[in-house]
Formats: C-alpha cells, sequence, structure tokens
C-alpha cells in the first residue's frame, strides 16, 4: 500500500523533500501559506531587473558532490550560470585587494599589502587553491552507502588528514587574526564573514579549496532565485506532487506522540502516515507543539546560537554595463554610518 506524507512548507527544503519522496514511491501533498513556492529562496523583477534576495550562488553547479542532486531537481537542465572569477573585491582606507582566482595575482597582491605577513600568505594561498575539503561530501544516505562508499570515503580522506591535524579545530577568525596587517585580517574575513553578515567561528578547514568549490564551479543561475524554485515546484509535480497554496497549517495532530496530520486555519483536518514540517522552527516547536517535544540540542540552538544581525537591505537597477565590475564589492569607511 503506498504510503502517504504531508510536508508544510514549499521552500527548497520541502519542494526538495516532496520530489525525492514522489521518486520513492510516496504520495505527497505540500501545503503552503505564501501564492507562490519559494519561502527565503525567491526573488522579483521590476521593470526589467532582477532582485535577487537569496541564491548568490548554486553549490556545485558546473562539477562537485551537490551536481547530483541538482541534476536530479531538475535545476540545471536548460539552466544558464554565470561563474565569476573572484570572491570579492575589499576596499579599505587607502588599501583594496581583488580576492580572484589567479593564484599568483592574489597571492601577490596580499605580499604587496604586508611584506611582513608573507609567511602566513604562502599559507593561506596553498589552502585557498589546494586539495577541497567539500569533495568529502556525500549526498547518499548513510544506510545505502554500503562498504564500497564507506571504502571510497576513507580513502578519499588520506590527501586531508594532515589539513584536518592543522585546521580542524581552527575558526576563520582566529586564522585572519594572525595576520600583522588589519586590513588583510578583515579581507580574508570577508570570503564568509562579511560586516553585518557575522559567521563566528567559521571553521578554517571549510577554506581548503574554497576557490574551486565556492567559486569556480559554483555559479549564479540566471533568472534569479524564483526561477530555480519554480522549476523545482513544476517537476515535482510532474511526478504526480501536489502543492496547496494559500494555506495556512495552524496545527499539528499528535496520537501516541506521533505526527498524524494538520490542521488547516479553515477548520479541515489532513493526515498522513508521515509529517514533515519544513516551515518555521520556532513557531512549530514552542507556539504549536508548546515545546513538549523539545530536547538539549534544541534548546541550545534557541537559546545560545547567534543571531544574524538586523540589517537594511538596497537594491538598485543600474541601466549600464557592469560586465567588468566586480560581482560583490566591501567597502569600509573610515567613519560608522
Amino acid at each position: 500500500m503506498q504510503k502517504s506524507m504531508i510536508i508544510v512548507g514549499a521552500g527548497i527544503s520541502g519542494l526538495s523533500t516532496g520530489f525525492y519522496a514522489q521518486m520513492n514511491g510516496f504520495k505527497t501533498s505540500i501545503f503552503e501559506l505564501h501564492k507562490m513556492p519559494g519561502g527565503l529562496c525567491t526573488a522579483w523583477t521590476r521593470k526589467g531587473y532582477t532582485f535577487d534576495l537569496s541564491m548568490h550562488i548554486l553549490a556545485n553547479s558546473k562539477r562537485g558532490p551537490f551536481k547530483k542532486m541538482w541534476d536530479e531537481l531538475g535545476v540545471t537542465v536548460d539552466q544558464e550560470f554565470y561563474y565569476h572569477d573572484n570572491k570579492e573585491v575589499v576596499e579599505g582606507i587607502g588599501k583594496k585587494i581583488d580576492l580572484c582566482l589567479d593564484r599568483e595575482r592574489l597571492e601577490e597582491q596580499m605580499l604587496v599589502i604586508s611584506p611582513d605577513d608573507a609567511g602566513l600568505i604562502k599559507e593561506f594561498v596553498s589552502l585557498f587553491f589546494g586539495p577541497g575539503v567539500t569533495d568529502l561530501i556525500s549526498i547518499e544516505a548513510p544506510e545505502l552507502t554500503g562498504i564500497f562508499g564507506k571504502t571510497k570515503m576513507a580513502l578519499s580522506m588520506i590527501p586531508l588528514i594532515g589539513l584536518f591535524r592543522k585546521y580542524g579545530k581552527v575558526s576563520l577568525q582566529e586564522f585572519a587574526a594572525r595576520f600583522k596587517n588589519p586590513f588583510l585580517e578583515r579581507a580574508i574575513r570577508c570570503l564568509v564573514d562579511s560586516p553585518g553578515w557575522p559567521m563566528p567561528k567559521y571553521p578554517m578547514i571549510a577554506m581548503a579549496g574554497f576557490a574551486r568549490s565556492g567559486v569556480a564551479d559554483s555559479g549564479y543561475p540566471l533568472g534569479g532565485s524564483l526561477k530555480v524554485m519554480l522549476k523545482i515546484a513544476k517537476n515535482y509535480k510532474k511526478l504526480g506532487g501536489e502543492i496547496h497554496y494559500k494555506n495556512r497549517v495552524i496545527d499539528v495532530l499528535i496520537e501516541n506522540d506521533k505526527a498524524v496530520g494538520i490542521r488547516l486555519e479553515d477548520g479541515s483536518v489532513h493526515k498522513a502516515d508521515i509529517v514533515v514540517w519544513a516551515g518555521d522552527g520556532h513557531r512549530l516547536i514552542f507556539d504549536i507543539l508548546g515545546g513538549k517535544y523539545m530536547n538539549d540540542g534544541i534548546r541550545e540552538m534557541y537559546e545560545t546560537w547567534t543571531p544574524v544581525k538586523p540589517m537594511v537591505h538596497v537594491m538598485f537597477g543600474v541601466d549600464m554595463d557592469l560586465s567588468r565590475e566586480p560581482a560583490r564589492f566591501t567597502l569600509e569607511i573610515d567613519r560608522p554610518i
């Protein structure tokens, strides 16, 4: 007998869950509050311009461990991507650096800024352009990996053992603090830890091979995030999945400590063998379930994790050729706004 699944939320996680569930024989239905899919992964167009708030890049759109997943979801099919030749340009008070994919040029720029940091600069460049730690990632379910998959994973770890010993317990912020030059310290942090978007304790080991995995192999999907989400939604429905828009879920039905269904704002009840919540976690855990099913891990996340600082996001459509300008630019100002 075919098992049924209800998914709350038609963002990228909810749609992907429904897509793979349909592929594996489940009958799925997604209930979404909004009138369109995407959730936080969205964009909009105005006067010929696309304003994208989400997908700066699609990880491994060209090659890498996630490429198979994007192919299966249909994201990469008939989709054009733009690939940048740098990660970011950072300009400070009297100094400027292009964090580019040209290894020699990047090292040369850093040495001009701070000859005293020569040793640390060579170390960083070797890590940034070296073997990639993301190559160790597997999207296969652990239960299905098997002895061959585990052996392959173990063998791929061997070239990176030294890197894990050296950087496994070091954060990007701690590594950057070793630079004698304060501008280089801030510039290196801007690879991930941008002003106003802090990522404290970002693992330095993730910088291994980042030039390839995080930039060269990861492009921006032309058309923006919403185009990608509409494509996934279309492919999901082709598999027989259903999406019910403009439906607010106000309760999860529990029987014998198991979720068996949902109740909508209009009072209707929908039941299924499996219920997946792919919406706002705080609302589910604290408001709907009243904290009943909390554990130490969940409690720690909500009580101790650092939230993103509030920010103002301003977008402009500019009618001129900006193809020679950097896609990402961080400007340090002499006085705070």
